[in-house]
């Protein structure tokens, strides 16, 4: 059987990557949200209603940002998942990668559940409390 310190490893590392990835797809979306709402409000756009756009694309800022909260909360419960540090900031990290919203959904939920398997295991949470 291997250690706690391997077990959380991959989900670890699993984490990161798709926070990571999340980070990514949320920046880039600010830019393109970005870029649709300047060609809006530049009038480039025929029969665009200002005022629906700009609620349109505020909300998808917000979303955006609040994505890469998350995303940032998933990478660090992840680093300390891998060191064996706070296991209930590492729960809520797998947990907050089940959602998929935030989180690159079709990594996170395999990878989610994957952390959460491993955290549950006895001499896993042992390893954190020791």
């Amino acid at each position: 059987m291997s250690t706690p310190q391997e077990q959380v490893k991959g989900p670890a590392i699993g984490l990161q990557v798709t926070a990571g990835i999340s980070i990514l797809f949320a920046l880039v979306g600010i830019l393109l949200s970005l870029g649709v709402f300047g060609l809006n409000f530049a009038g480039n756009v025929p029969g665009a209603d200002k005022g629906v756009a700009a609620m349109i694309m505020g909300g998808s800022l917000v979303l955006r940002i609040l994505g890469i909260v998350i995303s940032l909360v998933i990478f660090i419960g992840a680093s300390k998942m891998k060191n064996l540090q706070s296991w209930g900031f590492a729960m809520a990290a797998a947990i907050l990668a089940l959602i998929p919203c935030f989180a690159c959904c079709l990594l996170g939920w395999p990878i989610g559940i994957w952390a959460i398997v491993v955290l549950v295991k006895p001499e896993v949470k042992a390893a954190f409390q020791g």
